[in-house]
């Protein structure tokens, strides 16, 4: 089906690679009917001393403020964990403990649907014993096995998890699978030192800062650029070694990219975000949903997000073509 496009749109040398891209799908098959509701799991691991308990609260009290505030979820649908919920206890759920991360889990077994899409996000310590990588809870540790077969139990692989915890890295191979985003503050389990890459991911939600494409909305693939580069920036400004490689994995290989320029990785994770679609486009979806004809604006706001898509999918694949098709 060749798709038609308003003739503003027709400038330009990239426009020509992407009508060809474009040519062999409809719309319909780039912009999902049914989006799903959006749920998070923040885990504060056990800080073991007064000063990175402090941090691990900030850290995930930041987070949890930004998914209400700027990111519009609803507070019933995030599940937070610390070590101490007195320490807030408006806001956190349970203890982060074992057995609260999976009844938690069990939770969303029974609440999330395909289509819905859960966001995980872990501060705090972590351990690599040379065969399984652990984040420190209070009491008896989680393996990333144990984590891996917890999220197998949920009926949706839409899910994003972020683990900023030393010794991260080997939570990749474990949990990676198609339609999911998983982001390590390192690249392997013997980086073991405190890690700074959390800050850094939080900061990418604050501001339009991370936002490069400017849609309105960061997506994992701009928050994880964001946060890589501020944080090669920290350790720099320092004069410091840098004690963690950050890696994100979104192509079910198991294996992560430190860099999504040119890698293997970040094509899925361009197209996913914390942040809802705009009202006009929800209220679009909604009307496909049930039936009732588009209008002619409608039928363009979804040919405008599907090249960009494609946009964003030719950026990715820009290794791949020669320089003739690119430009």
């Amino acid at each position: 089906m060749m798709v038609r496009f308003p003739r503003f749109w027709r400038k330009g040398a990239l426009f020509c690679a992407v009508l060809c891209l474009l040519t062999a799908y409809s719309v319909s098959a780039q912009v999902s009917p049914k989006p799903g509701r959006r749920f998070a799991l923040i885990i504060g691991g056990i800080g073991g001393e007064e000063a990175f308990t402090k941090k691990y609260l900030e850290q995930t009290q930041r987070m949890y403020n930004l998914l209400v505030e700027r990111l519009q979820y609803q507070p019933a649908n995030i599940l937070y964990l610390f070590e101490d919920p007195a320490l807030d206890s408006v806001r956190i759920t349970g203890r982060s403990t074992a057995a609260e991360v999976k009844k938690a889990v069990r939770r969303l077994a029974r609440e999330l649907k395909p289509e819905d899409q859960l966001f995980v996000f872990m501060v705090g310590h972590g351990t690599f014993d040379g065969r399984w990588s652990k984040f420190n809870l209070v009491g008896p540790d989680l393996r990333d096995l144990d984590y891996a077969e917890l999220l197998s139990r949920l009926p949706t692989d839409r899910i994003i998890l972020v683990n900023t915890s030393s010794a991260s890295g080997p939570f990749i191979k474990r949990i990676s699978n198609k339609e999911r985003v998983i982001v390590t503050a390192t690249k392997t389990g013997l980086q073991n030192q405190e890690t700074h890459f959390a800050d850094f991911f939080i900061d990418a939600f604050a501001s339009d800062a991370a936002d490069i494409n400017k849609d309105k909305r960061v997506s994992l693939a701009e928050a994880f650029r964001y946060a890589r580069v501020h944080l090669e920036k920290w350790y720099g400004d320092k004069r410091r070694l840098a004690a963690e490689k950050p890696l994100l994995d979104d192509n079910g290989d198991g294996e992560g990219s430190p860099k999504l320029e040119n890698a293997a990785d970040g094509l899925w994770a361009r197209r996913v975000y914390l942040a809802p679609v705009s009202q006009e486009l929800e209220a679009a979806l909604q009307k496909s949903r049930s039936g009732v004809p588009q209008s002619p604006r409608e039928k363009l706001l979804f040919e405008k997000l599907a090249l960009e898509q494609k946009i964003e999918d030719l950026k990715a694949r820009k290794s791949q073509l020669t320089a003739r098709a690119y430009t």
